[in-house]
């Protein structure tokens, strides 16, 4: 049987890969669209609203020299998405790669399955932690517009919350070729965002470079190697969710060849942006720690240093209310395009049986996982409004940070499974058709890509991350469990 003959069922309950699952969607995402999709996935809040936080962790050139490593680090798991998402242009692509290889490890086990739906549950629901992170950042952005230093009522978090993922969720229903075409608008508008506020920050007559080459963190720390771990997590964090656009493939024109080289040109762009970002609003003054640490501000000013508060003080009130604005709506996009991203997978969860069957329901008319999409709407507005009323508490300083660790705790085991599955599916599978491989013959590339992504992931994890924050992942994973039985339950009453 060739590839293009295998049918939805041969995935699902043979050892054939599943690569018909989504062959019910429209194809719609350009090669153009499905670079123009990763970039924006990524690019959120964290490009504008995170390098506050973490300048008051690590200090100017501790931070440039994070953002940097980020992205030379990522290279490796690019790489191994790259020789993945060529193997398998299905719709939910990075949960299908994991679910194929652990059935290929493990044939007949019962505790394939098990395996199987943890690693979807995990890269979904770390997606949902990402997302709910990001509307955190949203909801800080507009406090700190209509507030200032005043505290919020305890309603507006949970309405901002709810309104964005609404919002859209409701943009979701359309059709895939027009989504992919409002995702390259919001794209373009965040590559503009960069490029006029580094024009700003750099035409200022208060810019110098020494501010960018302090070694010192702002409370004086003057190890460089740990003022850089204090926040590589955080950076690290920044890439992940490359592979967004692998979940979409099986709507992906020629996705075989345009996701791979999609990937690596995201990879490209997004560390050029945080790049450029990190280093404008370095330049731009000397700052000093906010009363509570968790930012830092221009000194005898209430200006934070995040890219709107900037673009108000270099360019005054009118620009600075304008790129708030314009954070909005790179927020917004984000979460349109992740969102879209995350209602294929738990739809290829339920094309292989192990979400109940409505969440691969498609809309008749659209063609879009309706049951999917309205599912994750509820799920990820409870874990941001929780997180939001928790944060009250003062059990963690801030939901956008301890979210964003969280986030990117749970992200390092999706990318350390990603060399594992790499490796194995080498052996079990060496004749499996590869339009882009890692190393022309043999597998010893692949096994250093492998252990070099590994090896960064488990690191940035154990030893970048707070003790909660590695506890609230695990729980959340360990969560899945129950989710799990219920979900097969529900699967044997429906069949």
């Amino acid at each position: 049987m060739s590839l293009s003959e295998q049918t939805p069922a041969d995935g699902a309950e043979g050892n054939s890969p599943p690569l018909q699952i989504g062959s019910g969607l429209k194809i719609g995402i350009t090669s153009f669209g499905s670079w123009m999709l990763g970039v924006g996935t990524i690019i959120g809040s964290m490009a504008w609203l995170m390098h506050g936080p973490m300048l008051a962790r690590a200090g100017t050139a501790a931070c440039l020299f994070a953002w940097l490593l980020a992205g030379l680090l990522s290279l490796p798991l690019t790489l191994i998405l790259m020789e993945l998402s060529s193997m398998f242009p299905t719709a939910g692509g990075p949960y299908v790669f994991k679910y194929y290889a652990l059935k290929r490890i493990f044939p007949g086990h019962s505790y394939a399955e098990l395996l199987g739906f943890l690693t979807g549950w995990l890269f979904w629901s770390s997606l949902i932690v990402g997302l709910a992170c990001m509307a955190n950042g949203l909801t800080n952005l507009l406090v700190s517009s209509i507030w200032g230093e005043g505290t919020a009522p305890l309603w507006f978090g949970p309405v901002i919350i709810f309104a964005l993922f609404g919002s859209t969720t409701f943009l979701n229903f359309l059709p895939v070729g027009k989504a992919s075409r409002a995702s390259i608008l919001f794209t373009i508008m965040k590559l503009v965002m960069a490029l006029f506020f580094a024009v700003l920050a750099f035409g200022s007559p208060h810019w110098k470079i020494d501010y960018a080459l302090n070694f010192t963190n702002p409370s004086g720390g003057t190890n460089f190697l740990a003022n850089v771990s204090s926040v590589l997590m955080l950076a690290m964090a920044g890439f992940s969710f490359l592979e967004l656009s692998c979940c979409v493939s099986s709507e992906t024109v020629n996705a075989k060849s345009s996701v791979p080289r999609g990937l690596i040109l995201t990879l490209v762009s997004i560390t050029a942006i945080y790049l450029i970002m990190c280093l404008s609003i370095s330049v731009c003054s000397p700052y000093v720690l906010s009363a509570d640490q968790s930012t830092l501000l221009i000194s005898g000013t209430a200006v934070q240093a995040t890219c709107p508060a900037l673009a108000g003080w270099l360019g005054g009130p009118l620009c600075g209310q304008l790129f708030s604005a314009c954070v909005v709506a790179s927020i917004v996009g984000c979460s349109f395009t992740a969102l879209l991203g995350a209602a294929r997978v738990s739809y290829s969860m339920a094309e292989t049986k192990l979400f109940p069957a409505q969440f691969a329901q498609l809309d008749p008319v659209t063609k879009v996982p309706k049951y999917s999409l309205l599912f994750q709407f509820w799920f990820i507005s409870l874990v941001a409004v929780g997180a939001n009323l928790v944060a009250r508490t003062k059990l963690f300083p801030d939901a956008y940070a301890f979210l964003g660790d969280t986030f990117g705790f749970m992200y390092a085991f999706v990318a350390i499974l990603y060399g594992f599955c790499l490796l194995s599916l080498r052996y079990t599978d060496p004749d499996l058709a590869r339009p882009f491989r890692i190393g022309k013959t043999g597998n010893f590339l692949a096994w250093i890509m492998a252990l070099i992504a590994m090896s960064i992931w488990g690191y940035a994890a154990f030893i970048c991350v707070h003790w909660l924050e590695q506890l609230t992942g695990i729980i959340i994973l360990l969560a899945g469990i129950p989710v799990f039985w219920y979900c097969k339950k529900a699967v044997r009453v429906e069949h």
